[in-house]
């Protein structure tokens, strides 16, 4: 009853409003989009070293990953501009604390449902 009187509002300014369930369950699946997207940028930043020491044309690898099973939104994100090596965050950019701050909300649900997951 409550997401159906607050849709209106959201979607002033969401572009869709999903349902999860139990309050805080939204907080858990934004942490977890958020380490997903945390985790390809990390992929990315390993890979492209290594696709240059391993001799590939580096645009042309991007353009593999992006159009492959490889891909991500982080990918796609950053690894054209580091090729461009365009290091500062652009305005969406995604702040580390934030990021700290979603590893320990998902560390707190791990143990709070008895799965296993690094300290």
């Amino acid at each position: 009853a409550e997401l159906s009187r607050a849709r209106p509002v959201l979607l002033t300014f969401a572009e869709r409003v999903l349902h999860l369930g139990d309050v805080g369950n939204g907080q858990i699946a934004k942490a977890m989009n958020n380490c997903l997207y945390n985790v390809s940028c990390a992929a990315m930043a390993e890979m492209l070293p290594l696709a240059q020491r391993a001799g590939l044309p580096l645009e042309t690898f991007v353009e593999v990953v992006t159009t492959g099973t490889g891909q991500s939104f982080g990918f796609q994100q950053w690894a054209p501009r580091v090729l461009r090596r365009e290091f500062e965050a652009p305005k969406y950019g995604f702040p580390m604390g934030a990021a700290f701050k979603d590893l320990e909300t998902l560390s707190a649900v791990a143990a709070a449902q008895g799965a296993p997951a690094p300290p």
